[in-house]
């Protein structure tokens, strides 16, 4: 079993070998072969050994080779002269991918003999456009339309295949013997092209020729005594032999000359284009005779690769005049459609904008239902939109769409003014564009957008004021009206215990059983702590603190006189920076704090009491912390029969807006938090009706 597995591993090592011998081996020997490889397998290099006839030179970089299969090009190896045209050598060299097709690199060569130049590949149009012979010797015949230098020592020949053309580029000048224009030719020469090279597509392809023994004449061009005379109506029309593809002779008048590339003339009602091979100097009026190739063009035929035959100079033309620029384009389906292309014409639209071309300047000009593009030279003065215009030119219809049946209808229509009547303003535009009205109005629209951000800015600023006057002056009204209530209280009810105190005073002298003391001695207690409690409400109400609004001041005496007592320690500790409040919020709450402080003292039996005081951005918050010994806060704190501490903090919250919440644990102590929204805090409070006055929390 081993020595069987070890026989097949070494013949199928030994097949490998083989195949990359075979590989290393391969050589190329038939320009077919080249010409066939992929671009990957042309890119791979491959040796090359090929034997034929040089067909064409273009520099050291594209030398071309034919041999008995194809053909084929290569590139000399650097600084080596190259072989001259018809000599046949054998060449070595490998493969490379060129812009189209593959060829060869790095090639050095043998020289044979010299010889001949085989034959071309009989060739129609369609083998050319579509690359079957690129890079080879091929042999093609038709009408020529124009001869024309290329430069000072190449020309380029346009020949007519039937219904296309192509350019035959010959490596002289033009033949100095006579013109061959329309004349049947055949022609032997390279087949190329242009190469859009990051594709690798044929763009544009002509054939290369050496020299002008590669022409040869089949059929002379007839004399021009016969060319066939034709009318504008017979241009490429029906007739049952045909037109053919030679030249016609025509005549007409010039209507107007853009150039010898643009040229049109008018025959009674017909109207086609002309374009010269040859520059000729033509102005609006001339009569003349020319012959040329008939050929369509957009949508109307035109004479094409023209010459100049006979002129006569005459009048200018008067423009056919157009009731509506819709009538340039006609009814779709109608007939008519269409007959203004290539005549001189005058209409009138509405300028609807203006734009910049390479031909001058373009004016989109509007009819009732189409528009039409006015091609206009530079330095005519150009209208504004909107203006009324009169245009003089030669009506183009630029492209044809499918019309019912067999027809075809305009599908855009452009005008190319003729100077100097070419353009004539009728009216110009109101003042009111649409323009100008949007800048208006969007003027006006910001102007009252600022005006109305104006007005509310002042209204806020107006109720910022009042609100700030309210306060002030709800605030100096109740500082009065604490002032009077502090001086009544001073005169009157202060007085009037210090008398009973002196009373109670007089009578302890006179009294001698101990009952009688004790309960003199109890009254005159009661009666030192009423003064006690009047003389804190004179002065709470007389706190300069509370009027400025500054609320940890107000606490201040809250913690000192609890402190005093020598029973509870109380301290006041700010988190964050306290803003200023109104004097009416600062006395409430230091009378919510004063109550909780008391409670915690007198109920709680508490030790310590902490004060803590928070703003945040929207809201204050102040915390009543003790150390009692706590309550259901859930029962207690909605008030007992004779207790009315708890009820009178809630009342004082709703008053300015803010939420009390207590808690409290048994044996652990209670905090009570105001919170108060800072928002409502500067809102104008609500006057709450009198509240009757209750005892003191016992």
């Amino acid at each position: 079993m081993k020595s069987a597995l070890r026989v097949s591993f070494l013949s199928l090592l030994l097949a490998c070998l083989a195949s990359f011998a075979s590989a290393e081996e391969r050589v190329l020997t038939k320009a077919i072969e080249v010409r066939s490889l992929s671009p990957a397998e042309a890119a791979s290099g491959i040796p090359v050994r090929l034997r034929g006839i040089v067909v064409f030179i273009e520099g050291s970089s594209a030398i071309f080779l034919q041999d008995e299969t194809s053909t084929t090009f290569f590139r000399m190896r650097a600084r080596a002269a190259p072989p001259a045209v018809g000599d046949e050598i054998e060449l070595t060299s490998k493969t490379r991918m060129g812009l189209y097709l593959p060829g060869l690199d790095d090639t050095t060569y043998r020289l044979l003999g010299h010889r001949d130049l085989p034959p071309g590949i009989p060739a129609q149009f369609d083998d050319l456009y579509f690359g079957r012979y690129h890079y080879q010797r091929v042999t093609v015949e038709g009408i020529v339309r124009s001869v024309q230098p290329l430069d000072a020592k190449k020309s380029v020949l346009r020949l007519a295949m039937g219904s296309r053309v192509i350019e035959v580029r010959v490596e002289m000048p033009p033949p100095a013997e006579g013109s061959l224009v329309d004349h049947r030719v055949r022609i032997t020469g390279l087949a190329a092209g242009l190469i859009n090279t990051p594709r690798r597509q044929l763009v544009q392809t002509y054939l290369r020729v050496l020299d002008w023994s590669e022409v040869q004449v089949v059929a002379p061009a007839p004399p021009v005594a016969e060319v066939p005379q034709v009318s504008a109506e017979e241009l490429l029309a029906f007739r049952v032999t045909g037109l053919g593809e030679q030249r016609v002779r025509i005549d007409g008048v010039v209507t107007a000359s853009f150039g010898s590339d643009q040229v049109y003339l008018q025959q009674g009602l017909m109207a086609f284009a002309v374009r010269f091979g040859q520059p000729a100097i033509l102005t609006p009026g001339d009569r003349i005779t020319v012959i040329g190739f008939p050929s369509m063009e957009r949508f109307s035929a035109s004479v094409v690769d023209a010459e100049l035959l006979e002129r006569a100079a005459g009048p200018p033309p008067a423009p056919f005049d157009v009731p509506s620029l819709d009538e340039l384009y006609g009814k779709p389906g109608d007939s008519q459609t269409g007959k203004y292309d290539g005549m001189l014409v005058r209409v009138s639209g509405t300028v609807r904008d203006v734009f910049k071309s390479e031909e001058g300047n373009t004016l989109l000009v509007q009819g009732v239902r189409r528009t039409i593009q006015a091609r206009v030279p530079e330095g005519v003065e150009i209208p504004v939109a909107g203006s009324l215009v009169r245009l003089v030119g030669i009506c183009q219809v630029e492209t044809a769409v499918f019309g019912p049946g067999f027809r075809s209808d305009p599908g855009l229509v452009s005008l190319r003014a003729v100077l100097p009547a070419g353009l004539e303003v009728l009216r110009t535009p109101s003042w009111w564009t649409p323009r100008r009205l949007s800048a208006v109005l969007a003027a006006l629209a910001g102007v009252t957008l600022l005006a109305g951000g104006w007005i509310a800015i002042l209204r806020r600023q107006v109720h910022r004021q009042t609100a700030a006057l309210r306060h002030r002056i709800e605030a100096e009204a109740a500082l009065a009206e604490r002032h009077r209530i502090a001086r009544e209280f001073h005169d009157t009810l202060e007085q009037e215990l210090a008398g009973v105190s002196l009373r109670l005073d007089a009578l302890a002298t006179r009294v001698s059983d101990d009952k009688g003391k004790t309960l003199i001695a109890a009254s005159r207690n009661l009666v030192t702590r009423i003064q006690v409690e009047t003389r804190d409400l004179i002065s709470d109400l007389r706190d300069p603190a509370e009027t400025a609004g500054d609320l940890l001041a107000a606490l201040a005496p809250v913690a000192a006189r609890s402190s005093t007592d020598g029973e509870v320690l109380v301290r006041i500790e700010a988190r964050t920076a306290i803003p200023p409040l109104p004097a009416a919020i600062v006395h409430d709450l230091r009378m919510i704090a004063r109550e909780a402080v008391n409670n915690a003292r007198k109920h709680g039996r508490a030790t310590h009491v902490a004060i803590e005081v928070e703003a945040q951005s929207d809201r204050l918050r102040l915390c009543v912390i003790d150390n009692g010994c706590g309550f259901d806060a859930a029962t207690a704190s909605e008030g007992r029969r004779g207790h009315f501490g708890c009820a009178g903090m809630r009342e004082r919250g709703r008053k300015i807006g803010a939420e009390i919440a207590w808690q409290s644990t048994l044996q652990k102590g209670t905090t009570v938090a105001v919170t108060l929204p800072l928002r409502s805090a500067f809102v104008s409070p609500v006057i709450s009706p009198p509240v009757a006055p209750r005892p003191a929390i016992v």
